[in-house]
């Protein structure tokens, strides 16, 4: 019982009862004993009398429970377990209900229900219906909260979308952030038609960590979507951080989209290629996994410098750069 008609109820009782407690320590300190007992029976009589014969109102929480749902109907937004029923009366009446009411559930049948859209209805309609019912005389339905609940199915159809990290990791300054992880990286998704067509992927819920430097895994609920059930519905993300340290190689330079009578020769031939690397991938990046070009497109007349482009770089290396940037050149004429 939550509603404040009841709280009043009971505050009337507490503000008798301690007008009664005054007067009988009175009588007490007066030693008349008998005229406390005559007075403590008519005061209890009147009490019981003007108490529970005015009106009041009571607020009770009821378990809310659909049944005759079809097996292939899947409930994609929550289902409320409780909802608070506001009942007014006669205060003993009322009390007379609470006492004897000892399972407080309503339970609504699906086949009732307004279902539009991919949506059924729960509305004052069927609250009065399922209630009024089961009241005695004397109490009646006053109102529900919520008065109107909308619950999102869908008849079974689920597809699989993919979940999007939402969020940013940052390392500290010797630390490097070597990959990203999401376990499973794909859900299904259940929902009403609209839902369904539209959403091509969910978003975990927002994360932002600074100055990390270990690997880390976290659990991360996913985004809720209004009328879309999740399976799973929660994600681990993992992410794997090492030390990271600062590598050089040399490298062949090569040229490309040379027109078939021309020939370009560069100034030097190799160059170097500096980049930032974790600490256990250092020996496994060699030289032959980039690509560096000059591009005959990129050379304008008059130019004596060409500058140099890092084509190609293997997964899991970071700033990548080329020294020198700019390198002298010749372009020579086929005969």
């Amino acid at each position: 019982m939550t509603d404040s008609g009841f709280v009043l109820l009971l505050r009337r009782i507490g503000i008798r009862a301690k007008r009664l407690g005054r007067q009988l320590r009175s009588m007490m300190s007066n030693h008349n004993i008998f005229g406390f007992l005559v007075f403590l029976c008519v005061a209890v009589g009147f009490w019981f009398s003007q108490t529970f014969k005015d009106n009041t109102s009571v607020t009770l929480d009821y378990n809310l429970e659909l049944i005759n749902v079809p097996s292939s109907i899947i409930f994609t937004s929550e289902v409320p377990k409780t909802v608070s029923v506001t009942l007014s009366g006669r205060g003993f009446a009322i009390l007379q209900y609470v006492m004897k009411q000892t399972d407080k559930t309503l339970k609504v049948d699906y086949a009732d229900l307004t279902k539009v859209g991919g949506v059924v209805t729960l509305d004052n309609y069927i609250w009065r219906k399922i209630i009024t019912k089961q009241l005695p005389t004397g109490v009646t339905y006053s109102a529900v909260a919520p008065s109107m609940i909308e619950i999102y199915y869908s008849m079974g159809d689920h597809k699989q979308v993919p979940v999007v990290f939402n969020g940013k990791i940052r390392t500290s300054d010797q630390h490097i952030l070597c990959g990203l992880n999401v376990k499973p990286d794909y859900v299904d998704i259940y929902a009403p038609s609209p839902q369904f067509d539209t959403l091509q992927a969910v978003m975990t819920e927002p994360l932002v960590m600074n100055d990390v430097e270990d690997t880390i895994t976290i659990k991360l609920a996913l985004q809720g979507v209004k009328g879309v059930k999740m399976k799973p519905d929660s994600v681990e993300v993992q992410a794997c951080v090492d030390l990271f340290t600062t590598k050089t190689v040399r490298v062949p330079i090569y040229t490309e989209n040379i027109p078939q009578n021309k020939m370009l020769r560069t100034f030097p031939l190799m160059a170097d290629v500096t980049f930032k690397v974790s600490a256990t991938m250092f020996n496994s990046v060699m030289p032959e996994d980039f690509i560096v070009v000059v591009d005959y497109k990129s050379i304008h007349q008059g130019d004596t410098k060409c500058r140099l482009q890092i084509r190609e770089t293997p997964e899991g290396i970071y700033n990548a750069k080329v020294n020198p940037a700019m390198i002298d050149f010749v372009i020579e004429q086929d005969e």
